[in-house]
């Protein structure tokens, strides 16, 4: 019997550990063929809105089709076909197109219902709905196991947490905290956003104490709330369609007198925020929300 000297060994470990470099640095192809074992094959992927659409592309998957408001969005592959508004896209135009995974909004009515009728057709569909940066790596780390791609999974979740976890280090204490209202504001419609909307989660983590939170006073938005509330800050979102909503936000509240007279106003600490940072989901952007809330609340961390 032929036996193996040490230095056989060694030259078969050497190629072993040659063989897991090269399947390392092969990346999200060899991770996507084992994930496709594991869970059957994604190769036919659309994804009904941008931010569903973003979160594909970050987790190493390509489109065959997206809703009109992903058009010139990063990373999305050229020919990726463009299905319409992202709620009155029809069953019809996506069976065409067999896709094996369809991404939505879980809590979109249209989106559900185009979901529920996709699944009776045999189609699988996957249901998105982030509130909160842990919602996001929860999606992440389910749609990285669809792509095999575990370090997508690193650089766009975990290398984020460390970022955010930094951030928040740098937050003075107080004894007590600063109150504020931020508002979503658009042409039909303006709302004071309680704490399980996602900005929210931002700002409360940087010290901030949410008015509207846990209060029924703004369950209907009025400019008489918002001045026996004073807050020590006020973010405006805008939705839709900007300039719209700038109209919108003049006319009901900026143009008022008692609006000059809020402490917020009158010392300077009334912002409008990004709308892709603050009123889109942020995804592998959080990080950023982050600082760029901070720097707002307390200069550069």
């Amino acid at each position: 019997m032929k036996r193996f000297g040490k230095r056989t060994t060694e030259k078969r470990n050497s190629i072993l550990t040659l063989m897991l470099i090269l399947a390392l640095l092969a990346g999200c192809a060899a991770g996507t063929a084992a994930a496709e074992t594991a869970k059957g094959a994604f190769d036919r992927v659309i994804a009904l809105s941008r931010s569903n659409a973003e979160l594909w592309i970050l987790a190493g998957g390509k489109l065959i089709a997206t809703s009109d408001d992903a058009a010139g969005m990063d990373g999305l592959n050229e020919d990726a076909q463009f299905l319409g508004d992202m709620d009155h896209v029809s069953l019809e135009a996506i069976a065409a197109l067999s896709p094996d995974l369809l991404i939505l909004f879980s809590t979109e009515p249209a989106q559900k219902a185009l979901g529920e009728a996709a699944e009776g057709i045999g189609i699988h569909v996957y249901y998105t709905n982030i509130d909160s940066f842990d919602d996001y790596d929860r999606v992440m780390k389910e749609l990285t196991g669809f792509t095999g791609c575990s370090g997508a999974y690193e650089r766009h979740v975990e290398q984020v947490r460390e970022e955010i976890g930094g951030i928040l280090r740098q937050v003075p204490e107080k004894a007590e905290k600063d109150s504020y209202l931020l508002l979503h504001v658009s042409a039909t419609k303006s709302k004071a956003e309680k704490n399980d909307y996602f900005a929210c989660e931002i700002l409360n983590g940087l010290g901030l104490d949410n008015l509207a939170g846990d209060s029924s006073a703004f369950d209907v938005l009025s400019m008489e709330a918002i001045v026996a509330a004073d807050p020590d800050y006020i973010f405006v979102v805008p939705r839709g369609n900007e300039k719209k909503a700038a109209e919108s936000y003049e006319k009901l509240f900026s143009s008022q007198p008692a609006w000059e007279a809020l402490s917020a106003v009158r010392d300077g600490r009334h912002f409008l925020l990004d709308k892709n940072l603050f009123g889109l989901k942020p995804n592998a952007r959080w990080a950023e929300a982050y600082r760029e809330a901070y720097d707002l609340l307390y200069g550069q961390p």
